[in-house]
């Protein structure tokens, strides 16, 4: 049975973790490695026979190392725990609830999102999130914005359809009802209905902000330790950050109840 602190003493090692990245890449002699991550022959030889010792590399007879399946699995899980580490102060003072562990487990896939802290930019996301979806706006806990009203009618307009998870507790204020008319009076919003475009479910509980379309992620935010947002959070146009958001919508859309 292996050891995990065996393994981790491992992989601790910054160039073992440079040679686990770039075998992931494709397999590779002691001296091309050596050459391309700016170490001596012989210290790349010495942490590839560690990393074999732990079966996360093997050595071919031809003298090429590839990294194992093992290896590959250690890098994908370790992946989420680089992305945690990055954004150390993030997730120092916000809390990820009650994310599903399937989520958890796969945060690595968010690694070439952006951080971003400004809220102006999580307003200015959300409505280019609207101007720019040709096919959808998935839409979780993220709170009314009346900058966004003639957006969300104009994407509605174009057949964009909208789906939106939501916490009972997430109501628009009453400060905004006069800006809502103004773009969705009784007679637009029995167009929108009648034409299908918008879709709205109800969850008791999820700690999450998520605005996206088909091409990018606007916002996935997760609450301070005291439960409220700052909206401080991740932005992405990157494929594996997009298609985790993607999944992650999905997953709660099973969970939650269509509004009657």
């Amino acid at each position: 049975m292996g050891n995990i602190f065996d393994l981790m003493f491992e992989i601790s090692n910054e160039d073992r973790f440079s040679i686990l990245l770039r075998l992931e890449e494709g397999a590779m002699n002691v001296t091309g490695l050596a050459r391309e991550l700016g170490l001596t022959t012989q210290e790349t030889s010495r942490h590839l026979s560690r990393l074999v010792g732990v079966s996360l590399t093997r050595k071919d007879a031809e003298g090429m190392f590839t990294i194992t399946s093992f290896g590959g699995l250690t890098l994908r899980l370790l992946h989420g725990l680089k992305f945690v580490s990055k954004h150390e102060d993030y997730f120092t003072t916000h809390n990820l609830g009650n994310l599903s562990n399937e989520f958890v487990s796969r945060m690595g896939e968010l690694m070439d999102s952006t951080y971003t802290d400004d809220i102006m930019v999580m307003v200015h996301n959300t409505e280019n999130i609207l101007k720019e979806a040709e096919e959808y706006v998935q839409n979780i806990n993220m709170p009314f914005i009346a900058s966004a009203f003639p957006f969300i009618k104009e994407a509605y307009g174009r057949g964009v359809i909208g789906r939106f998870i939501h916490t009972e507790d997430l109501r628009l204020p009453p400060s905004m009802m006069d800006e809502r008319e103004k773009f969705f009076d009784d007679e637009t919003a029995i167009k929108i209905r009648a034409a299908g475009v918008q879709e709205e479910r109800l969850i008791d509980e999820l700690d999450l902000i998520l605005y996206m379309n088909e091409r990018e992620v606007g916002i996935l935010a997760f609450p301070m330790l005291t439960g409220r947002y700052d909206f401080a959070g991740f932005t992405s146009t990157d494929k594996k950050t997009h298609s985790y958001c993607r999944e992650l919508f999905e997953h709660y859309w099973e969970k939650a109840n269509p509004v009657r």
